[in-house]
């Protein structure tokens, strides 16, 4: 069964960097394109270490791309977390 993110296309996506400056200035440039909506950001204020964000599916695949070229930056598919493992 397909879930909710899966039908829509979209999902939350953890980008994140060892340099924060690095991830500062993608959050900034970041609000320029209308495909990414930014969630929150974690680590210290001015200086996260990730960002969470909303995006379609097709849009973090284009990233995954563009920071293998680039190196420092890294996206993942955020995972809920549980105190239980499925089973």
């Amino acid at each position: 069964m397909q879930t909710l993110e899966e039908k829509s296309g979209a999902g939350r996506y953890l980008i994140s960097c060892v340099n924060p400056d690095k991830l500062n200035e993608f959050i900034s440039t970041g609000y320029e394109d209308p495909s990414l909506q930014l969630i929150d950001t974690v680590g210290p204020i001015g200086l996260p270490h990730t960002a969470v964000y909303e995006m379609s599916h097709a849009k973090a695949a284009q990233l995954k791309q563009l920071f293998s070229t680039v190196g420092e930056l890294k996206i993942e598919a955020d995972q809920s977390l549980s105190m239980f493992e499925k089973q």
